[in-house]
């Protein structure tokens, strides 16, 4: 049976849908609680901290020296491009991914961009034929040097580059999109907003029936062991000189979601990294269809330990497709990035998620200054993974993990897929 939506949340939905009627009304798209990209200076009215925009040389240390080419200039866009935008210009395997599937789609068609940044997908759409694009960016500073960019390479007559957020552009008839290209993935496949600014696109800025490239994808999650893992996330009391320092474990954070390279690390190069569960798909997108009500608030998945052990993590990874056939597939599983050339600049700018575990049963029962109790497990068990997207956007997601022997009257579960 269908899982209905809690009081409040319907409530939350019902206001959404209320701002967005009156947000169309004036030919805007609306997405309460959606993901605003780093450097988004389109205006005050589009960015939630346009008012609050900082240039690089405000944020230096007094008497700290700044290099002249990066001042006046927004220091979050810095940031994210030096956390992240430099490693994912040159993961060769996702470029070549998307000229893949733009090489039969965007001939003589119009195309859209959506988070164009440097200007690459929209170059690349150009020099297989696109008639017109349409590149849409929210930073200033990334649509000067796209303009820039795409002069030097010679398709200033076919690309537009508009700066704003998709959400908040108007196209004349005429000018709607035949293809929506965007690459708005992050760690989490949802997590950028890359439905909510695709849906918008779809129903007010491209034709009926127009592609979307990419055309679906799926997010995963999987159980794992680690012993170098638990080193860096927990008092190990072998290492502490034999003093008891268990209360600071009280403090592990098991609620939030991290990404691998907020720690530091690749988790494919972690030496004692064993799989405790097979992958699980837990929600499966269409970019042509799908719309954020579709995704419930909570699922439940029945899965088995592979062997005897303790659950460290939760990991979460993805892969999405060019097109309905899947002709060309991107992915952040870790073993897909292991060895590879690309690889290293794939997990550097979005590598997995990350969910510490602990009992779920047994942390209602616990003392406040304990340290959480660890999941232990035997082979072939029973386990219950629950999976509680974020409200109202569903670009993020929280796991809980319990015994299902310890559980008295079993929830309707979905078997791993």
């Amino acid at each position: 049976p269908k899982e209905q939506e809690p009081p409040a949340e319907a409530a939350a939905a019902a206001a959404a849908a209320a701002a967005a009627a009156a947000a169309a009304r004036d030919g805007r798209g609306r997405m309460d609680g959606s993901f605003i990209p780093p450097g988004c200076d389109a205006s005050a009215d589009e960015c939630n901290d346009a008012a609050q925009v900082r240039c690089y040389e405000e944020s230096m240390v007094k008497g700290f020296w700044c290099p002249p080419r990066l001042r006046g200039r927004n220091e979050s866009l810095i940031e994210a491009v030096n956390d992240w935008h430099f490693a994912m210009l040159n993961d060769s395997h996702r470029n070549q991914f998307y000229w893949d599937a733009m090489s039969e789609a965007v001939k003589g068609k119009k195309v859209i961009d959506i988070g164009a940044g440097s200007g690459l997908l929209s170059l690349m759409a150009a020099r297989q034929g696109a008639s017109r694009v349409a590149a849409i960016e929210a930073s200033r500073d990334m649509v000067d040097l796209a303009r820039l960019n795409i002069q030097r390479n010679g398709y200033a007559d076919s690309i537009r580059v508009i700066h704003s957020l998709s959400n908040n552009v108007k196209l004349p008839e005429e000018e709607k999109a035949d293809v929506i290209v965007s690459e708005t993935l992050g760690a989490l496949m949802l997590g950028e907003g890359m439905l909510d600014y695709l849906s918008d696109a779809r129903r007010r800025l491209a034709r009926p029936g127009a592609a979307v490239i990419p055309a679906g994808g799926s997010q995963y999650a999987m159980l794992v062991m680690s012993p170098s893992l638990a080193m860096v996330s927990s008092v190990q009391s072998e290492c502490c000189k034999g003093f008891d320092l268990s209360a600071i474990g009280s403090l592990q954070d098991t609620g939030n979601l991290f990404f691998t390279k907020q720690w530091g690390f690749r988790l494919n190069s972690l030496p004692d990294l064993v799989q405790m569960s097979e992958r699980v798909k837990i929600v499966e997108v269409d970019f042509h269809s799908t719309e954020r009500s579709n995704i419930p608030a909570t699922k439940t998945f029945r899965l088995e330990a592979l062997r005897d052990g303790v659950i460290h993590a939760v990991v979460a990874s993805w892969e999405v497709w060019s097109d309905r056939e899947r002709t060309h597939v991107i992915t952040t599983h870790p073993e897909d990035t292991r060895d590879m050339p690309w690889g290293f600049a794939r997990d550097m700018q979005w590598g997995q998620g990350l969910q510490l575990v602990e009992d779920f049963d047994s942390a209602s029962k616990s003392d406040r200054h304990a340290a959480p109790a660890p999941f232990v497990v035997k082979a072939g068990e029973a386990l219950l993974l629950t999976v509680r997207f974020s409200v109202p956007c569903r670009q993020t997601f929280q796991f809980t993990l319990r015994h299902a022997s310890a559980v008295a009257t079993t929830p309707a579960a979905a078997p791993a897929a």
